[in-house]
């Protein structure tokens, strides 16, 4: 199984600043992905972040995963980042959910299969991390790593 690692960015609240979208043809697996801020803080107020599941992708700036592996070929999963048109998000399927400071960083790392974020082998259907509150952030980087 091949890993990519997909960046995404937003510096507004209420938007979407990375989307990993699946296809029929595979099951992507979230295996780890981290939150941090670029640039000055203004205050230390918390900057929250939910990783979130939605069954249509919106409309975002693509972002080409990067394999880890430079023999593996493109990835079948597409990635987005700054959303303009937000994902349609399902109710009640939040995966995720974090403040942390802006001045530091939120990791996480499935620590064995069972913890892994699947996607479903369904078209548009994915998962966003979306920025709920942006504290005394600049702009939100989210990277995670995907595997297929």
């Amino acid at each position: 199984m091949s890993i990519y690692s997909a960046q995404g960015t937003q510096t507004v609240t209420a938007t979407t600043a990375l989307t990993i979208v699946s296809t029929a043809a595979i099951r992507p697996r979230i295996i780890g992905f981290a939150c941090s801020n670029v640039g000055t803080v203004s205050t230390d107020s918390n900057i929250r972040v939910q990783a979130k599941r939605f069954t249509a992708a919106g409309t975002t700036t693509a972002v080409t995963p990067a394999a880890r592996d430079s023999g593996d070929p493109a990835s079948v999963f597409t990635a987005g980042s700054n959303a303009s048109a937000e994902p349609t998000y399902t109710a009640n399927t939040t995966q995720k959910d974090k403040g942390f400071n802006p001045r530091g960083t939120w990791d996480w790392r499935a620590l064995e299969q069972r913890d892994e974020i699947i996607l479903p082998a369904t078209a548009a259907n994915g998962v966003g991390w979306l920025v709920t509150t942006l504290g005394g952030g600049v702009t939100i980087v989210v990277d995670a790593d995907v595997m297929e």
